[in-house]
């Protein structure tokens, strides 16, 4: 099977599918581990509305190159696979680096330690920018270029609505102000003003 296919795009497309679904699975068990003063970021209706945006961006990235009966050139293909592995790759350095912590609930436990190590030395929500590149990065391999025009925004809106909920909880932590002075949230600062 060449890497340059539809049949190995439907194959990355059904193994993302699938490691968003250990995600859940990974999330419920650390979310049985907080305490009961754990609060969400964001509502049940924010939580919902991602769950199915995320739903429709895979099926979107799964069906509309079928639909096409192909995958666009080269170009776009390795350009989005490299987007789309930056971002996984900056999701599973998260993941490891909150280590219990770690939820798709985006629940914040005020029991917890504050993590500063990782992707975290550099930015308050990576999690979330490595999510926006796979957002990006899927679709234009694959050349789901509806899926891109018609569910970026979307996420991002929903995205921004979780990272300001986060943003008040944590900040409202004592020592995260400390940590996290200077951090952005989605874009790392390299320079110190």
């Amino acid at each position: 099977m060449p890497l340059h296919s539809l049949l190995a795009f439907e194959v990355l497309v059904f193994l993302a599918a699938l490691q968003r679904l250990a995600e859940l699975v990974h999330s419920r068990r650390n979310l049985a581990r907080l305490s009961p003063g754990a609060r969400a970021a964001d509502s049940s209706a924010n939580w919902s509305v991602l769950v199915v945006l995320q739903t429709a961006w895979l099926l979107g990235c799964a069906l509309e190159p079928a639909w096409r009966g192909g995958v666009p050139s080269a170009g776009f293909y390795w350009s989005g696979f490299a987007l789309f592995m930056a971002g996984e790759l900056l999701r599973v350095w998260c993941i490891t680096s909150l280590g219990p912590s770690w939820n798709a609930r985006a629940r914040v436990d005020p029991g917890l330690c504050i993590v500063a190590s990782g992707p975290y030395r550099f930015l308050r929500h990576p999690n979330y920018l490595g999510v926006l590149l796979e957002l990006v990065g899927l679709p234009l391999m694959g050349g789901a270029w509806w899926t891109l025009a018609l569910l970026f925004a979307p996420h991002f809106i929903v995205l921004l609505r979780r990272i300001r909920g986060e943003d008040a909880l944590l900040f409202a932590l004592p020592g995260y102000a400390d940590v996290m002075a200077g951090k952005t949230a989605l874009w790392p600062r390299f320079v110190r003003r």
